[in-house]
């Protein structure tokens, strides 16, 4: 009679990093490998996904001879072909007809003059010259200093540079020469048009920065890279907020963490969580709110792990805070606590604010007039509020200038 042996089932890198690691101390390995704990007990247990570089030092810390490399590569390989075929045709499609629905039906008048208009960018058109790895990282360096610069004096003083550099990342990407430098230009486009779909709405225009997410989520699918995308659909669900559609909001930024899963950065997830408490606390919904608060806290302290997004890279207890205290506004009219909470949230935000975010302080400015009012300190509210719109009139930022505005005369 023949014996069938069962098929051995297939080692993952995490099971393999816990046999390597045996009884070494998780402390004791990351000094071996350069690494913190905290990452390898998230590897460990399958909380996130090893980046090349970390397999490599965990490989040779263990002496593995190459075969945590291999696994976190094929491991790679696997997630960014389930995030770009299957999960990029079924979640990542679904969010995305969810917002073409809500943008038909919501944002659709207008758009169409104003993305027309954006396509007269300086450079639109323009294909980037060849290149390698040089010319990559010659976009990223240009993608930051865009980045600085409207940090510094806000969407109007870049604008139109930005969107003349995403032009020519778009045209790049048309005349790739294979499917691996096309997926690589795909990631930097999902960068560069993310970054001109905030720009388009600092300026106040949603209707058009909903068009540019929308195709940036797009890129970050076929590019394979599954926190660009989530992070750009916690984006456009913010839109939805602002915009008053709580709702619809809700199931956008419910569908960009379920997509999210523990494969996408930390810091990411934690932005998600902290925007989703956000739509809950505008429908009044506190121990949702609080949950999700909660959850963002605690995976910020995984976040600053070395290989931070850079489009996520603003993320700190000080963002965290002042997301703290858009939430707190909404619930604290029912529960006069939660408002004291709030308001010491957005007070340590402002005092930890980098002097280099000058536009985004005008967000936490008025955040803080509208909670110090609240809680019935009117010259404090006043002050905070006088302050936010000279800035958010500086940087010519239409969205903080409206909400600046609104606070000031409440």
């Amino acid at each position: 009679m023949e014996v069938v042996m069962p098929e051995a089932e297939e080692t993952t890198f995490a099971a393999e990093l816990r046999r390597l690691r045996g009884e070494v101390s998780l402390r004791a390995l990351g000094r071996r490998a350069s690494c913190s704990k905290s990452i390898i007990s998230d590897l460990e247990h399958e909380r996130r996904v090893p980046t090349l570089p970390i397999a490599r030092g965990l490989d040779k810390a263990l002496g593995a001879g190459g075969k945590l490399v291999s696994l976190a590569e094929a491991q790679r390989q696997r997630l960014s072909e389930e995030t770009a075929d299957a999960a990029g045709d079924s979640a990542v499609d679904g969010l995305l007809r969810e917002w073409d629905e809500v943008w038909r039906r919501d944002f659709l008048k207008g758009a169409g003059a104003a993305g027309a208009a954006l396509a007269t960018g300086p450079g639109a058109g323009t294909p980037a010259a060849a290149g390698g790895r040089d010319l990559m990282d010659a976009h990223l360096a240009l993608r930051a200093a865009h980045g600085r610069l409207d940090n510094l004096r806000g969407a109007s003083a870049v604008y139109a540079h930005a969107v003349g550099h995403h032009q020519q990342i778009l045209a790049w990407h048309a005349t790739a020469a294979g499917p691996a430098e096309r997926q690589r230009i795909a990631a930097l486009a999902a960068d560069t048009g993310g970054f001109v779909g905030f720009l388009t709405y600092d300026l106040g225009m949603a209707e058009t920065a909903a068009t540019h997410y929308r195709d940036a989520a797009a890129h970050a699918r076929r590019a394979g890279d599954l926190s660009s995308c989530t992070n750009l659909i916690g984006q456009m669900s913010r839109i939805l907020t602002d915009q008053g559609h709580y709702h619809r909001a809700l199931t956008l930024a419910d569908g960009a963490l379920h997509l999210a899963g523990t494969a996408a950065h930390p810091a990411v997830r934690s932005w998600l969580h902290a925007v989703r408490a956000h739509h809950y606390a505008c429908l009044a919904d506190t121990r949702l709110a609080q949950r999700d608060l909660t959850l963002a806290w605690t995976l910020l302290e995984r976040a600053d792990d070395g290989e931070k997004p850079t489009y996520i890279g603003y993320l700190d207890a000080a963002e965290l805070n002042k997301w703290t205290g858009h939430a707190m506004v909404r619930l604290g009219q029912r529960t006069p606590s939660l408002l004291r909470a709030g308001r010491t949230a957005l007070d340590e935000a402002r005092a930890a604010w980098p002097a280099t975010s000058v536009r985004g302080s005008a967000e936490v400015l008025t955040a803080s007039a509208r909670i110090h009012a609240a809680c019935g300190d009117r010259d404090t509210a006043a002050n905070l509020a006088s302050r936010a719109v000279a800035i958010a009139t500086e940087t010519g930022s239409a969205r903080n200038l409206r909400a600046a505005l609104t606070a000031a005369n409440g």
